[in-house]
């Protein structure tokens, strides 16, 4: 990221041939002088990986503005099955999953907001096949 200077290195995962080589690997944020600013280790982010995204429901919807916000969902709905956390560290390597940095706000109307860090991964829906061993649509 030019504006940061962090670069996004998952390490410990060999992307050609697709094999975690040390399972103390992670994801890490790391700047141009090589120092790590943040880490997600393999074994914290398999755990979600697995238990999340064994078998995964994307529902398309369109939503409008309105108080309060009303969903219209449509199909297909897309199913995917069978990942394994090489796929989604292939995905990442490749760059068709990115680093999605945010912050979340609780209690902002009172004295003492708190403030969570929310770092989130995603994925666009043309790469979300690249995920799973089977994915396809599903009409309802």
């Amino acid at each position: 990221n030019e504006t940061t200077g962090l670069t996004l290195v998952v390490s410990g995962f060999n992307a050609t041939t697709r094999v975690i080589e040390d399972v103390k690997g992670a994801v890490e944020l790391v700047s141009d002088t090589g120092e790590c600013a943040a880490a997600w280790g393999f074994e914290e982010i398999l755990a979600k990986w697995n238990k999340k995204h064994a078998q995964a429901a994307y529902v398309p919807y369109e939503s409008n503005k309105a108080t309060p916000p009303c969903y219209q969902y449509s199909s297909p709905t897309l199913l995917g099955e069978g990942t394994n956390f090489n796929l989604y560290l292939s995905a990442l390597s490749r760059g068709l999953v990115v680093f999605d940095p945010a912050t979340k706000l609780m209690n902002a109307s009172s004295e003492k907001p708190t403030f969570k860090p929310r770092s989130q991964f995603r994925v666009s829906i043309p790469n979300l096949r690249q995920l799973y061993h089977k994915f396809q649509p599903v009409e309802f």
